[in-house]
């Protein structure tokens, strides 16, 4: 009996492990991740198959991590006045590392709306 309660314990204790490791994943991961498997939908089986697949995150939420990345206390420290931000452009003030996620998600947001060069080319060009 004592051998089966420990099995179940270290099973719960995986379990429990996979589900926190799932949580944790930001909604820009997530973001980015839909936005990678309808390109790859797109690519390998066509348009139908991408607007068939069901998406972790909506649109909506993918903005609201742009635009939390956009005000990200480093990036407004950056840019100084409130002028400055509402007249530039705020990759203006970022760091490379940055500006890739910035356009990573860009990217992202666009391919779930089933648009952006990526997405388009891909379904276009598609292998048959």
């Amino acid at each position: 009996m004592k051998h089966l309660t420990l099995k179940a314990l270290f099973i719960s204790a995986v379990a429990a492990l996979s589900m926190n490791v799932q949580a944790a994943e930001s909604t820009y991961d997530q973001c980015v991740a839909d936005g990678n498997m309808v390109i790859k939908l797109g690519k390998e089986q066509g348009a139908k198959a991408a607007k068939a697949y069901k998406q972790k995150t909506t649109v909506a939420q993918c903005f609201a991590a742009l635009d939390k990345l956009e005000q990200a206390p480093d990036i407004q420290k950056r840019a100084g006045s409130k002028v400055a931000v509402e007249t530039h452009n705020p990759s203006y003030y970022m760091t490379g590392a940055e500006k890739l996620q910035w356009a990573k998600l860009f990217a992202a947001i666009d391919a779930k709306q089933y648009r952006g060069v990526e997405y388009l080319m891909g379904v276009y060009y598609r292998k048959h």
